[in-house]
């Protein structure tokens, strides 16, 4: 894993939280995040997320290692997940026109196996407190989670609007928590009250890509209306950063740009995803401890 140097080394305050960002299939990177903390030897007090960084969350609250993660994200395949409407069931969908139904995936498959894979069933039963943000769209505010079923919010905060179905919690209906909180650092300070929060924050791909490149390919509207959403939510990020700050609360941000960009079919990028996060956060972290990180890196 590389070794580090001494400088003049610090401790983060306690308590330490480590927040994680949403990201579409980012959770490879999260969870090479959450191992250059084990190589640096930082072990959070507790974990905040929202949709892939929910995820990662959870297990991480559960007790559950980076490599230990990596290993079982890499068994993952897109059938394990991925339940449509078939048959008989997409037919009638289409011919109502998709009328009262609130995503294409009902996300059940993925539920199956959140239940099956985590150790926890209820977050009560995790070693580490964690919490997990959620949009509820009938009461059109933010919905933080941190007690009840785990694999439950998990995929509440994960049900991307449209692709997932939206979850239905005690009257209200919830959608992807990075709508609302692209990274939940605020109701990560607000829960805790911590003396340190660590954030993993991986940028939105329509933020990555210049202007002009997005406005020269088709459907330059629509990416154009994706990029200003990607954009707003960066903002109200930013804010709940300076918010924090402006409470005391040390704020150290590792941002995760360049890496592979995953999806339902790369899913076999996600190791090399895991290590350049890792290297990545890696010298971020040394650098913030006062060490010399002389990890050579993959």
């Amino acid at each position: 894993m590389g070794k580090q140097t001494k400088t003049s080394q610090r401790s983060p305050a306690r308590p330490l939280v480590a927040v994680m960002s949403s990201g579409f299939f980012g959770f490879f990177a999260h969870a090479g995040f959450l191992q250059a903390l084990e190589d640096l030897g930082l072990e959070p007090d507790a974990y905040a997320g929202s949709s892939s960084g929910a995820l990662v969350a959870a297990f991480a609250a559960a007790g559950v290692s980076a490599r230990e993660m990596l290993h079982g994200f890499t068994r993952l395949r897109r059938e394990d997940f991925w339940d449509p409407p078939r048959g008989a069931s997409l037919l009638r969908h289409l011919l109502g026109l998709f009328r009262k139904r609130t995503g294409y995936l009902e996300g059940l498959a993925f539920q199956r196996l959140l239940e099956r894979d985590l150790p926890a069933a209820q977050f009560q039963d995790c070693p580490k407190p964690c919490l997990v943000s959620t949009l509820d769209l009938v009461s059109n505010q933010r919905l933080i989670l941190d007690s009840g079923p785990l694999a439950r919010a998990v995929v509440a905060s994960g049900a991307v609007p449209m692709l997932f179905s939206a979850v239905p919690h005690q009257g209200g209906l919830l959608v992807d928590g990075g709508m609302v909180d692209k990274a939940p650092v605020l109701p990560a300070c607000s829960r805790w009250k911590p003396g340190a929060l660590v954030v993993h924050l991986l940028p939105s791909s329509s933020l990555e890509k210049p202007l002009p490149a997005l406005l020269a390919r088709s459907l330059a509207p629509l990416r154009l209306q994706a990029r200003a959403i990607d954009a707003a939510r960066q903002q109200a990020y930013q804010d709940q950063v300076a918010q924090v700050r402006a409470q005391g609360v040390e704020v150290r941000e590792v941002i995760a740009a360049g890496l592979p960009r995953l999806g339902p079919k790369r899913l076999q990028e996600g190791p090399r995803a895991f290590e350049q996060a890792r290297v990545a956060a890696r010298k971020v972290l040394a650098a913030w401890m006062g060490l010399r990180d002389t990890d050579p890196g993959p």
